[in-house]
Parts: C-alpha cells; structure tokens; sequence
C-alpha cells in the first residue's frame, strides 16, 4: 500500500487503448527494472513476460495485493497502473496493464542524493493559522490589525477603510482581482481613470469603458472628490500571494496625491509583516536533507513536534545549512509527503521564493551543481 501523498500533480498524457498498452509494453517494459509507485525506498520491479494483449508478468520481493503502479524515468517520467490478477508464487505475480501514465514534461532539473551530514533545514516557520484565498476562516489577530492601523489613519482622509475582502463591491472585487492599487486623484478628470503605471494602478477607464461617465456622476452626488483602495497581499510562507484585504481612502475635500499613495502602500507591507510575525510558528530543530535539486528538496523529519506541525502545512520557510556554509532562506510548498520506514515523515518540496539577501538564489545553485559533479 502506498504510503506518499501527493499534493500536486504534474500533468499526464493517459494511454488506455489495447493497441497502444501493448505496444507501450513491448517497447517500453518487457525485460526492464521499474520502481513500485509510493514508496520512499526503491522496490524494484522486473517485468519478466509479456501476455497479449495487456497482460504481464512481474517478479518482486514486495507483496502485490489488488492493485499497483509502476514508474521509470526515461526523458520522460512513465507509469504503468496494473490490476493484480493472480500471485504465481516464488514473488512472480501476473498482472493486467489498464493504463500507461506519461508525464507531459521533461523532468527540468536532476536530483542529487546528499551526503550524510551535509546538509539540513533549521530555522523552520510555519503559519500558527492558515490563511486561503477563500478567506473563510480569518483569524481573529488579522482583523485586530487592520483595526489598529485604521485608527492609526483616522484623519488622513474624510473616511478610513482597512477591511478584508468580503461583501465586495465591484471596484472592490477589481483590485483584489487584480492586486492592483485603484487610484482616483480626481473623480472629475477622465485623465485620472488613465495612470501611465498600469503595472501597479488600475486602468479604471478601460474596466468602465462607457460606463465611465455614470460612475463620474455618482462621485459627484456624493460629493467624493478623490478616492484610493490599496491592496493589501500577504505572502504565506509557500510563497503564494493572497489578496487578504485593503486600505480605503475617500475624501471630499481635497486630491490624494501619489505621495500618500506611496505611503499607504509602504503601510500595507507594514500591515503584512506584522501580520505574519503574529501568526507564525518558529522552531529551531535541524532536519535531515535527503535529496536536493535546482528547484526543490526531500528533507527527512524525524523530530515528534514537527512531524504533528509540518504534516498539515501546506507549505513553510526555511533556513538551508550545507556543511561548512551560511544559511540560505527560502520558502516552499510541499508537493508530496509520507512516512518511512522508520516513521519519519518525508517531505518533497518546491522552492516557491528567496529571502532578500544577495545572491542566495545564486549561491544554493552553486552548491547543488558542486553536488551533482561529485556524484
């Protein structure tokens, strides 16, 4: 029975017509070794005979019960998905191909086995509270925050609004579409629905088309002579950016100039730190590194707190520590995890980002490829 879970699947081309099953066999199976699919140790599978038209017969030291996967790595990762048909005895067991499984991609970067000793993860944060872009569950320290600054910004304008995304407007719902910042120094000029930025400010005369001049006139009613909504985006520790709410500036008495603008931009990365740093999670235990590539690692965890903690995070941060190096920080998204032989929990990760110190990225590659010249 397997014992990895996989949390993101890669893309697969599905081959189950007979004809091309059997000609998948004959070219690509019969006489050759495969691994059993779901294990973190090897167990090798060697396809001994073919039996028109999708039929085959294995031999292997590890028990097949009603089902298997098999894998190889040619250019290309390849799977073979089998109903077990009979157990022949003397490990031989005769099995039915249902399906072949080949990845759509290359495998982009090799992977390289760590030395003993070499390397490890430490310095290791996770979220106390997980925060998703449905934002069903917020917890209660974020809306403390957002409570606190709009106190703070009381005065800046005629209303102050830091909320989070929910009940949304449309102009609300475009910026956190967009994460984009809406920004109106004034309703009354057209030229004002046009920023020269459209990378970091929302075309709002594009979106209206010809709307535009029916929204004009609702800010007039209402007397609204300016108007800003900045995002505000927290970054979970797998890197993924989650539009989590946004600042709201009105004002009915004077234009809201770009240095506000700035500054309440300025502020919403304040917001998101403090944010994070309350809701995270530090624990300083070295893990073990098993494998490692360009763009991901296999970290061993053998520590009791960390296998309950890290099994149900969808991703974290972390320091890399090779022999005899500094620390190198990244955050992750774990991909697939499962549990050894010896009960420690096995976890694939995927580097999603860097910490902002200087030539990080560029140092891990360094050492990765020194790995792979020892090899």
């Amino acid at each position: 029975m397997s014992n990895i879970r996989e949390r993101t699947q890669r893309p697969y081309q599905i081959i189950t017509e007979p004809e091309k099953i059997e000609h998948m066999i004959k070219n690509y199976m019969l006489g050759k070794t495969y691994l059993l699919k779901g294990y973190f140790h090897e167990i090798n599978v060697k396809i001994e005979e073919f039996i028109p038209k999708t039929g085959i017969i294995v031999s292997t030291l590890h028990p097949l019960e009603e089902s298997a996967a098999f894998y190889r790595t040619f250019k290309k990762n390849m799977e073979a998905h089998c109903l077990v048909e009979s157990n022949m005895g003397n490990n031989r067991y005769r099995l039915n191909v249902q399906a072949f499984k080949i990845a759509t991609n290359e495998r982009k970067y090799p992977r390289y086995i760590v030395p003993p000793d070499h390397a490890n993860i430490n310095s290791i944060r996770a979220a106390r509270n997980t925060i998703k872009a449905s934002l069903f569950n917020i917890p209660t320290s974020v809306k403390v925050h957002f409570s606190e600054y709009e106190r703070k910004l009381k005065g800046y304008a005629d209303e102050v609004h830091i909320k989070v995304f929910e009940g949304l407007d449309e102009k609300l719902e475009l910026v956190r579409k967009t994460s984009r910042i809406l920004w109106l120094p004034n309703t009354q000029d057209v030229m004002c629905y046009m920023p020269e930025d459209t990378e970091a400010f929302i075309d709002y005369r594009a979106t209206l088309n010809t709307d535009i001049e029916e929204v004009m006139n609702d800010y007039r009613k209402k007397k609204i002579v300016s108007e800003v909504i900045v995002p505000v985006i927290y970054i979970g520790h797998d890197g993924t950016p989650i539009p989590l709410g946004y600042i709201q500036l009105i004002s009915r008495s004077r234009e809201i100039d770009l240095g506000l603008v700035m500054e309440l931009k300025a502020l919403s990365f304040e917001m998101v730190d403090r944010i994070r740093d309350s809701n995270t999670m530090m624990i300083n235990k070295r893990q073990v590194i098993t494998n490692v590539s360009l763009n991901g690692l296999q970290i061993r965890i053998d520590d009791p707190e960390l296998k309950q903690f890290l099994v149900h995070q969808k991703g974290f941060s972390f320091d890399i520590v090779f022999k005899m190096q500094q620390p190198i920080t990244v955050s992750s998204e774990i991909i697939y995890s499962g549990m050894d032989r010896n009960h420690n929990l096995i976890l694939g990760v995927k580097i999603m980002g860097w910490s902002s110190r200087k030539g990080e990225m560029e140092r891990y590659f360094d050492l990765v490829n020194m790995l792979g010249k020892t090899k």
